[in-house]
């Protein structure tokens, strides 16, 4: 019994904390609850809640919409930012340790404060980033409050946050492969984009499909960026102007929160895990280790 009674701390941990929650999501995704009503007392309508998001709700198709313009840019942005980076990070360069605390400072900073300071930096009338547009002798910007560069300024502000990080581990994926297959690859003859392409790329397998999946997750599930820096922010519901920032996870909280709809909240919650999951089981299929 021993091996079972040192491992019963965290198996209890995870019936409480992930399993029990996970499965009261579902249990209250199939019935109509306010936050009020007891929970015995929840009038259950079976799929009635997923048939509205599916069918009925005209906000969710628009907002998994963006969710997925988001993702794509921000993942494949950081992805391809976060190597180049580490590349240049791991080279002689001067002053590395100053530069890897400068990439990897936004990551510790809090995500609303962040979003905060952007909606300052890129405000139409004020903004510094318009101020130095215009000292530039180019056309002032609306950003966040345009319909047509609102999604594009956040994806612009979750790189900014998120590069460092990725960056980081990018780095740590490099200091890891041997010199040795570098040294080979030289007496072969090979050039530095050839060392690149057939010895660092296929040796930063594991580190990318890493990337991409924490990176793809942490994306769909987007949520405080949007809230801070959309228009109307914490005072409204967000996702502004005109919902070209509504993203799932936002809509969700709108739907929960200020229309005391959990029974919806709770099916859209659902049906963004089964996206994440199927989209995590493609990665892991398409870039995991052939035997």
């Amino acid at each position: 019994m021993w091996p079972y009674l040192f491992v019963s701390p965290a198996v209890l941990a995870l019936l409480l904390f992930t399993a029990g929650p996970f499965l009261f999501t579902i249990w209250v995704s199939l019935h109509e609850w306010n936050l009020i009503t007891p929970i015995a007392k929840m009038p259950f309508l079976g799929l009635a809640n997923y048939r509205h998001v599916l069918l009925k709700d005209v906000t969710f198709p628009s907002a998994l919409r963006n969710t997925f313009v988001f993702a794509l840019c921000g993942v494949g942005i950081n992805t391809v930012l976060g190597l180049l980076g580490a590349l240049l990070l791991n080279s002689r360069l001067r002053a590395r340790l100053f530069w890897r605390t400068l990439f990897f400072l936004p990551i510790v900073t809090a995500p609303l404060a962040l979003g905060m300071m952007w909606v300052t930096l890129l405000a139409k009338n004020y903004g510094l980033i318009n101020v130095l547009l215009m000292a530039a002798g180019l056309p002032r910007q609306p950003f966040l409050s345009s319909p047509d560069q609102a999604l594009a300024c956040i994806i612009a502000i979750a790189v900014y946050q998120n590069v460092g990080y990725y960056m980081i581990i990018y780095l740590a994926g490099l200091q890891g492969i041997p010199q040795d297959y570098y040294d080979a690859a030289a007496v072969d003859g090979a050039s530095g984009m050839q060392s690149f392409w057939h010895v660092t790329l296929p040796l930063l397998r594991p580190v990318l499909l890493f990337i991409l999946c924490t990176n793809t997750i942490g994306a769909l599930q987007v949520f405080d960026i949007v809230f801070a820096a959309t228009t109307g922010g914490a005072e409204t519901s967000g996702g502004g102007p005109a919902g070209s920032t509504m993203v799932v996870v936002l809509h969700m909280y709108n739907t929960a929160f200020k229309f005391f709809r959990m029974g919806r909240a709770t099916a859209m919650a659902l049906c963004l895990f089964c996206i994440i999951f199927v989209v995590t089981l493609l990665q892991l299929h398409l870039l995991r280790e052939r035997a």
